[in-house]
């Protein structure tokens, strides 16, 4: 009875470890994320540049509302 209340505290301080490790990582991402959303990554061409991209919206584009779940299908439907 001993061993199995030393084997479920052990278990018990594993799982804060990982609970408290797995947190500090996911802030350490989204500490990241907002630190690079701040930094400016596309400088302007100093020289004659030509552009390539029309900022206009083509008439293929279909905006909906609902949300599209055929990508999820198909990432379930290959087994990914």
């Amino acid at each position: 009875m001993n061993t199995i209340y030393h084997v479920g505290v052990k278990c018990f301080k594993i799982g804060c470890l990982f609970a408290l490790l797995t947190a500090a990582f996911y802030f350490g991402m989204m500490w990241m994320d907002h630190f690079l959303d701040q930094a400016h990554r596309y400088d302007e061409p100093g020289s004659g540049a030509v552009a390539v991209i029309r900022h206009t919206q083509s008439e293929n584009i279909k905006v909906k509302n609902s949300p599209d779940f055929s990508r999820f299908f198909d990432f379930l439907r290959d087994g990914e």
